[in-house]
């Protein structure tokens, strides 16, 4: 297939096509692009080459900051084509209505998604405590797990319950807007869950207080947090002091690279039991 750089060539100078970063996402029709301030008089062309690439692409936005707050929103513009941030996200086999300004999403972590709901077993009772709008909690739903799911971010909560409704689950999920802490860390919880999952890799160490809370001996927890390159033995620090806090024994059962975040810095998963 041709690329992006190539798509252009002719178009843009050659040194502005140094400047034009190779990768982009698409979700669903909508092209999520990275485009830096010296090639801000470009952006229309560029996206006009993403468009043509892509013929399934309706809009082309670009990133205008940083993944930020709480609920970890990365911003966009739209530059070119239809103008709307909502779309609709096709992976493995699942469905999720999403708003991109509104929500977070990754479709580079569709692998992982994978990975975990594949270690789910029928009738396990799942809790994902930053579920945003479904990718962990379809996939566990639809493998015959019953999932309970938080979300800080209420448009997230308002667009897994359209994910539900859409991936036909509505009887193996049950959700909450709130912080998790303040959600799960209620009697009715205690002690339920077969598996929790905690996709919040800037964050979730913060929470593993709630994830122990909410674990039955023998659950399995993914956790998932950044690491530097040599540094890996940091992530299970920061679970064995948490455990120690909750009076539980550990025991790691795999640790694995989820995709570079910067350099020299991973997305880790490190997936343990609570005992």
């Amino acid at each position: 297939m041709t690329t992006l750089k190539e798509e252009l060539k002719g178009k843009i100078s050659d040194k502005e096509l140094e400047l034009v970063k190779k990768g982009f996402d698409v979700i669903g029709d909508v092209a999520v692009l990275e485009i830096p301030d010296a090639l801000k008089k470009k952006e229309k062309v560029i996206a006009e080459a993403v468009m043509r690439l892509y013929p399934c692409v309706k809009v082309a936005a670009k990133k205008i900051g940083a993944t930020s707050g709480v609920e970890r929103i990365r911003k966009v513009k739209v530059i070119l084509g239809e103008r709307r941030t909502e779309t609709l996200y096709i992976e493995n086999g699942c469905r999720y209505k999403l708003d991109i300004n509104k929500v977070y999403f990754s479709p580079r972590l569709g692998s992982e998604h994978l990975r975990v709901a594949e270690q789910v077993k029928p009738k396990e009772t799942v809790y994902d405590l930053f579920c945003g709008v479904g990718p962990y909690v379809i996939p566990c739903a639809k493998r015959g797990a019953k999932v309970f799911a938080v979300d800080i971010n209420k448009d997230a909560i308002k667009y897994l319950a359209e994910n539900v409704k859409l991936n036909k689950v509505m009887d193996k999920v049950d959700f909450a807007a709130g912080d998790c802490r303040k959600v799960a860390m209620k009697k009715e919880h205690r002690g339920k869950a077969d598996r929790v999952i905690m996709n919040h890799p800037s964050g979730a160490d913060k929470f593993l207080d709630v994830a122990f809370y909410v674990a039955k001996k023998g659950a399995v927890i993914h956790f998932y947090c950044f690491l530097k390159e040599d540094e890996f033995d940091a992530g299970i620090k920061l679970i064995q002091a948490a455990a120690k806090k909750a009076k539980r024994k550990i025991r790691i059962l795999n640790t694995k690279k989820c995709g570079q975040w910067g350099p020299r810095i991973w997305r880790c998963a490190i997936e343990f039991k609570a005992n």
